[in-house]
């Protein structure tokens, strides 16, 4: 009984190990398939990859599924809250902005996250300059007075 019950348990361990040998097989081929439509779908779409790194962007700095959704689709979206600049280390706050995917200047491939019309790392530039501008503001001495 013993002997009957080591083999069935070896057997069972075999199937396991083929099974896993199995999926690891079809997990490679449907990661060389995946690999594959992403190459065509990159070489058929000169955007395809562009509009990858936006939408990874886009979360980065803080839209949502929805509102990265519709910048991804080339719609322009009017924000109103915070955005993380990763260059500053810091949010900053936006009222009515307008955010939109545009070609970028000089390279007609690239594409470029503008927000008021103006790519988000000089926008961001621009803001890290106002929040500078008001905190460095001279201060106006006190004058003392001439006493009692």
């Amino acid at each position: 009984m013993q002997a009957d019950h080591s083999r069935e348990i070896r057997e069972i361990q075999q199937m396991h190990v083929r099974e896993i040998a199995d999926k690891g097989t079809r997990h490679k081929q449907e990661i060389s398939f995946l690999k594959m439509v992403i190459t065509k779908a990159a070489a058929w779409f000169p955007y395809f990859r562009e509009m990858l790194r936006i939408e990874n962007l886009c979360y980065f700095v803080g839209f949502s599924d929805g509102q990265t959704a519709t910048l991804v689709k080339g719609k322009p979206l009017e924000y109103a809250g915070e955005l993380y600049s990763e260059e500053h280390g810091r949010k900053f706050k936006t009222e009515k902005a307008g955010v939109q995917v545009m070609k970028y200047p000089t390279d007609r491939i690239r594409l470029v996250l503008a927000i008021d019309r103006k790519p988000i790392a000089e926008w961001f530039k621009e803001q890290f300059e106002k929040l500078r501008q008001n905190i460095r503001r001279p201060i106006q001495p006190q004058r003392k007075g001439r006493g009692i």
